[in-house]
Formats: structure tokens, sequence, C-alpha cells
């Protein structure tokens, strides 16, 4: 999982798994990180759990019927990624968590956004 502004477009790109995440500014990855700190985490792990579900926090993407899911300990990267990035390394290429015991230090460069299923906030 990692956050970085892109030196090609400018924009703010969120990788968490296999969705990749677009902010045009960083106003718009402050409101999603509001929108992160209000899910109650112990509520939804709760319930889905007892759905059999092994990825207990479900986060819809938009009005679509897609939806991005995370374990507790995936979603408390994501927004310690996010919190990060925010506080601490705003003002700099990239904000990097450590996911499966591999760093990703380099954000990619020359990428191709249809290599990728993407959200875009507006």
């Amino acid at each position: 999982m990692r956050i970085y502004t892109c030196n090609t477009c400018s924009k703010i790109h969120l990788e968490a798994g296999n969705v990749l995440v677009h902010f045009p500014a960083l106003e718009n990855l402050r409101i999603y990180m509001d929108y992160l700190e209000s899910v109650d985490v112990p509520y939804y792990a709760a319930i889905n759990s007892k759905k059999g579900l092994e990825k207990v926090i479900i986060l819809p993407v938009g009005e679509t019927a897609v939806n991005m899911a995370f374990t507790v300990q995936e979603f408390e990267m994501l927004k310690d990624t996010v919190r990060d990035y925010l506080t601490g390394e705003a003002g700099k290429a990239e904000a990097v968590a450590v996911c499966g015991g591999q760093q990703l230090s380099s954000a990619p460069t020359g990428h191709r956004d249809d290599w990728y299923f993407i959200f875009q906030m507006k």
C-alpha cells in the first residue's frame, strides 16, 4: 500500500491492493481521510465476520456495484498511510507503508491508467 504525488499528472495516487484511487487535490484526500476516520471499525468487523467474510471492512466506491474490502489490519494500514501523507509527508514525493514485508519505495514512471481499476475522486 502506498500513496504518492505523480510527477506526470500531479494527482495524488493511493494504491491499495489491486485498486488505484486518484485524488486531484490534497483537499480531496483530506475529505477521504475524514470518511475513513468515521468508519466504525469494531461495529462493521463484528457484523461482517458473522457473515463469514475475511475482509470485514467494506468501503463502497461511489455509486457503483464495486466495493473495496479490507481486513481490520489492512484498513488501519490504509488510514495510517493516508494520515502519514497528510501530516508528515505532504511536502514530499510519497509516503510509503510496508505491506507483506515488502517496502514499496518509488512511484511508477509513465504509468498507464488503464492498467488499474480506477476510482476518480470528483
